[in-house]
């Protein structure tokens, strides 16, 4: 079904090969999962199969892909694309309406399918991926979970051969993720053949036929489903990976902080609310506390308003009733905000430099004084070979470590991280466990929201579960 033949791929302006004599064969119907550390090849392999590359992405390729029967590098996108349905790590860089039921009509409509196919299509797509409630609703208003529901949905509509899917866990909490795999399933059940790009690999195990292992453009290890679920957690250690079974306290990060008797807290937040206009609150009533040099976890179900909390708190957002104290005394947006740095979920908002040297340097005061600063992170986070590429062509992880080493730069009082573990490896995990609680140990006073559960226990010195009420609990 889908054939690689020594394929080298190398990016604009990247002196090292993405990919590197890749061969690979696909069969009709197999469900196959490609890992590896950030950074090896597992995304630019999604996107030969799609013909994103050569089609999009100005990327020079070498060697034969082909897809039932379609060489990439002489098909045309119609043809491919009728073939290949892909569903990318954030589904919003694929949606092109304002709601679920237009959403899903679009590709029909792209490819001039009559109306009463297109409804048939949609129909039986709503039915077997079970979105009847999702039909009406704008698609801002969805959970993370739902998007990307919708993302596979408007796929499915083609019924194309092949699914490709890359990273569609990375920002999903548990209840998600397990709808996530029922799809997964349905489509195996038809006999689809899916390819998958994934760090988060425990929940694919009642279906994955076989597993590529990459590393530097190569496939390293092939192993079938079965043999790759039987290895011992040492042994995705030994390669950077994610372990299947969670682990406790094994990251290798400082120990966890203890508060000392009597301590004042850094920040509270005293009876917070917020709410968009008309709508229900999705903050309600709120307190909490924090110390310096403590790191809290926040954590909960899609959309029940956790980066709508960080926000809030470091002063984006204005709450509707409640109030904010540093110090024990009151704190107003302009004081919160200045004395922040933000992590974002999608960190491509976030770089502005055309290097990521220049990056690192950005708004420092004196820069020269902090190229030694500069340089000890890059080697730390492994972006110490990419310093002269930009931003934009770094890989998803390495875009995430470059954030989490802006956050180190910077000496602000709070730093605030939304999903910093997204699209990492095990390996990288770790490392961002053991910068975040190196900023703890230095006293600074850390936010996060993850549903990272693995992460979260090497990391929190305590957690908050925000509800689909507003409220909070705490662990």
């Amino acid at each position: 079904m889908i054939q690689f033949r020594d394929v080298h791929v190398t990016y604009r302006n990247r002196d090292q090969e993405s990919l590197a004599g890749f061969s690979l064969d696909v069969k009709q119907g197999e469900f196959v999962v490609l890992t590896g550390k950030s950074g090896c090849g597992k995304t630019t392999v999604t996107r030969c199969v799609n013909s994103l590359i050569p089609n999009f992405f100005d990327a020079e390729l070498t060697g034969k892909v082909s897809v039932g029967g379609l060489d990439i590098s002489t098909a045309s996108i119609r043809e491919i694309s009728r073939k290949v349905g892909s569903v990318f790590q954030d589904p919003r860089s694929q949606f092109f309406t304002l709601h679920v039921s237009s959403e899903l009509a679009f590709p029909s409509e792209n490819y001039g399918v009559g109306r009463g196919a297109m409804q048939a299509q949609i129909t039986k797509s709503v039915q077997d991926l079970n979105l009847k409630e999702l039909l009406p609703r704008p698609i801002l208003a969805l959970s993370s979970g739902e998007k990307q529901k919708v993302a596979v949905a408007a796929v499915y509509t083609l019924d194309p051969e092949v699914y490709v899917l890359d990273e569609p866990s990375a920002n999903l909490d548990a209840a998600a993720t397990g709808q996530l795999l029922a799809i997964l399933q349905t489509l195996k059940t038809q006999g689809h053949t899916i390819i998958i790009a994934e760090h988060k690999l425990s929940y694919l195990k009642a279906v994955v036929d076989r597993v590529i292992l990459l590393e530097d453009g190569k496939l390293k290890e092939e192993l079938s489903g079965r043999d790759f679920f039987a290895k011992p957690n040492q042994w995705f250690r030994d390669r950077g990976l994610r372990c299947l079974v969670q682990t406790i306290r094994q990251l290798g990060v400082p120990v966890l902080r203890q508060r000392a008797d009597g301590e004042s807290p850094l920040l509270q937040a005293l009876d917070l609310s917020f709410g968009y206009m008309r709508g229900k609150p999705i903050l309600d009533n709120i307190s909490l506390c924090a110390y310096r040099g403590e790191v809290v976890g926040i954590m909960g179900k899609n959309g029940v308003g956790k980066s709508t909390l960080l926000r809030v708190l470091m002063g984006l957002e204005k709450q509707s009733r409640g109030e904010i104290r540093i110090e024990g005394k009151p704190a107003g947006a302009k004081a919160r905000i200045a004395s922040s740095f933000y992590v974002m979920q999608d960190v491509d908002y976030q770089l502005f430099s055309p290097s990521v040297w220049d990056e690192l340097l950005l708004g420092c005061k004196e820069p020269q004084s902090m190229e030694e600063k500069a340089t000890q992170y890059l080697r730390f986070f492994q972006l110490g070979n990419v310093t002269e590429i930009h931003p934009a062509a770094l890989s998803g992880g390495q875009k995430q470590r470059l954030a989490i080493a802006l956050a180190c730069m910077r000496n602000a009082q709070f730093v605030y991280m939304d999903e910093p573990t997204s699209g990492l490896d095990g390996e990288n995990m770790a490392k961002v466990s053991q910068a975040i609680r190196t900023m703890a140990h230095a006293g600074r006073c850390i936010f996060v929201v993850s549903h990272d559960d693995e992460f979260a226990e090497n990391t929190f010195d305590k957690i908050l579960y925000l509800t689909a009420d507003g409220s909070l609990s705490m662990q």
